[in-house]
């Protein structure tokens, strides 16, 4: 939700947060 709502400034940078982030909460 909140990665489509700013992807639509940096998807790529966002996705790229976004995927980290997750990978580092482990919510895969």
């Amino acid at each position: 939700t909140l990665a489509k709502e700013r992807g639509e400034k940096c998807p790529t940078k966002v996705t790229n947060q976004v995927f980290r982030y997750a990978k580092k909460a482990g919510a895969s």
